[in-house]
C-alpha cells in the first residue's frame, strides 16, 4: 500500500490505478480521505452559513479578478499545471480544474484554512510568472511560493522553476 501522508491527488491515484501501482481497494481507501475532506468542509458551511456564504463571495471575487485580467481560459491552464506539481499541497483541491463547467471560483479559497489564492502574475506570450499562498492555519502562517512556467513546443504551459519566498 502507498501511504497516505500526504494524501496524494486523485489525478495520481487515477495514474497508479491505471499502471497497476495500487488495487482497487487502496484507490478507494485514499479516495475516501477525499471524499471525507469535502464531507468535512460542507458539514463547516452548513454549520456556519453566514462565514461559508462570504467566503464563497470572496472567492468569486477573487476568480474574477484573475479571469478578467488574464481570461479564464489560461487561469484554468496554470490551475492545472499546478495540480500536476508534486509536493504542491494544494493540488489535491485542483484535480478537476480543466473541466469549464466547474466554477473558477471553487479552485480559489481566500479565505480561513487550507487557502490558496494568487498575490502576482506576470504573463508574457512564452513565459508565466505567478506569486501563490497557499496553506497556512491558526498558527502557521502561509506558504508563498513563486512559479515559473514556460510554453514548450507544443504550447503546453510546464513549470520551469518553484521557488519558496
Amino acid at each position: 500500500m502507498i501511504t497516505l501522508d500526504p494524501v496524494p491527488t486523485p489525478q495520481q491515484l487515477f495514474r497508479w490505478l491505471d499502471s497497476g501501482r495500487i488495487t482497487r481497494e487502496e484507490f478507494r481507501t485514499a479516495m475516501a480521505v477525499h471524499a471525507n475532506e469535502i464531507i468535512q468542509e460542507m458539514k463547516q458551511a452548513h454549520a456556519n452559513p453566514l462565514v461559508a456564504k462570504f467566503n464563497e463571495l470572496m472567492n468569486r471575487r477573487e476568480a474574477w479578478k484573475w479571469s478578467r485580467k488574464h481570461g479564464e481560459a489560461l487561469i484554468r491552464e496554470i490551475l492545472c499545471v499546478l495540480m500536476d506539481e508534486e509536493r504542491f499541497a494544494p493540488a489535491r483541491w485542483l484535480w478537476n480544474a480543466a473541466h469549464p463547467h466547474i466554477p473558477l471560483n471553487c479552485f480559489f479559497r481566500t479565505r480561513g484554512t487550507p487557502m490558496l489564492r494568487f498575490l502576482e502574475m506576470t504573463v508574457r506570450p512564452q513565459i508565466v510568472t505567478i506569486l501563490i499562498e497557499h496553506g497556512g492555519s491558526e498558527t502557521l502562517a502561509p506558504t508563498r511560493e513563486q512559479f515559473t512556467l514556460r510554453r514548450n513546443r507544443q504550447t503546453r504551459l510546464m513549470v520551469e522553476r518553484r521557488d519558496l519566498m
